[in-house]
């Protein structure tokens, strides 16, 4: 269920059919995004996006989030060895107050992992995460601005991408933040991981969002349509490759047919995987205008 992420960055890898990231060399399973409490907030009008309205302002959803995430921490946790989970950023939704929803269930989620037999878990700072300090203090997690570590001989710097930073001595940055997906034929919207290659030779590597309420920036080259400063300085994004998987228990065969027909051109790599009683295909177009044309964008 693991597929390397970069042949050129080895040592991370993503975990098929979540929007999850394994770094071997350290045991460590890397998130973002969650915004638990989010349900609340939208139910009591609070509204705290970046961008135009979800959608789900001033409604009652189903609270959902938590529980998709355990259900992904679950099926991870059971073929993998993790030593350390790290969510990188948001991990809470409301930005100017700590709603009751995400106080109780951020203690429901550590308190998940440990029982899971989690050493250590580290929450890195994202916008969101405002009012949460103390609560992580009491449960024993870290809570830093900032993770530096090595994957494969090469060194990571994970920020949660909502601030500019300098990545001088590091060979490539992730972030969360942007909630990247990919829109396919007008109907399916798939979470993605991006991989932006610099001038420099560096890369920038995007995850998607954990929380399913948040598909975020609809993938494209323009970096002013994107949150992040990191993304925002660049001229172009139509080198990127674009990382997504497909649950094909979910969609007509004749969709990843169609990927399938673009293979023996190398435009698209396609590779199935099974799980959890589930199969999977990880779709990697080279780069971002092979996405275009094949999804009709």
């Amino acid at each position: 269920m693991l597929r390397p992420l970069d042949k050129k960055i080895r040592g991370i890898e993503l975990v098929v059919g979540t929007p999850f990231l394994y770094f071997r060399d350290s045991s460590t399973l890397l998130m973002a995004d969650l915004h638990l409490g989010f349900e609340e907030a939208a139910s009591r009008g609070l509204y705290y996006g970046l961008r135009k309205s979800s959608g789900f302002y001033a409604v009652f959803v189903p609270r959902i989030q938590l529980r998709k995430a355990i259900d992904m921490l679950k099926f991870t946790l059971e073929y993998l060895d993790v030593k350390r989970v790290v969510v990188n950023g948001d991990l809470k939704h409301a930005f100017d107050r700590l709603l009751r929803q995400e106080k109780e269930e951020v203690v429901a989620l550590i308190k998940f992992l440990r029982e899971m037999g989690v050493s250590e878990i580290l929450v890195i700072r994202g916008n969101h995460d405002n009012f949460i300090k103390s609560i992580l203090r009491k449960l024993d997690v870290e809570f830093v601005k900032a993770l530096s570590t090595q994957a494969g001989g090469h060194r990571i710097l994970i920020v949660h991408g909502h601030e500019d930073v300098d990545l001088s001595g590091h060979d490539a940055v992730i972030i969360g933040h942007e909630h990247p997906s990919l829109k396919c034929f007008d109907v399916y919207r798939f979470p993605c991981f991006l991989k932006i290659p610099l001038s420099s030779g560096k890369t920038i590597i995007v995850i998607p969002a954990t929380g399913p309420y948040h598909p975020g920036v609809i993938v494209n080259p323009n970096p002013s349509e994107y949150l992040s400063p990191l993304i925002r300085r660049l001229d172009s994004l139509e080198s990127m490759q674009v990382v997504s998987w497909i649950d094909l228990g979910e969609i007509p065969t004749r969709s990843i047919d169609y990927f399938e027909s673009f293979t023996l051109e190398d435009y698209v790599s396609i590779e199935k995987y099974r799980a959890g009683g589930k199969e999977f295909a990880v779709v990697e177009f080279k780069n971002y205008n092979i996405a275009r044309a094949i999804c009709e964008i």
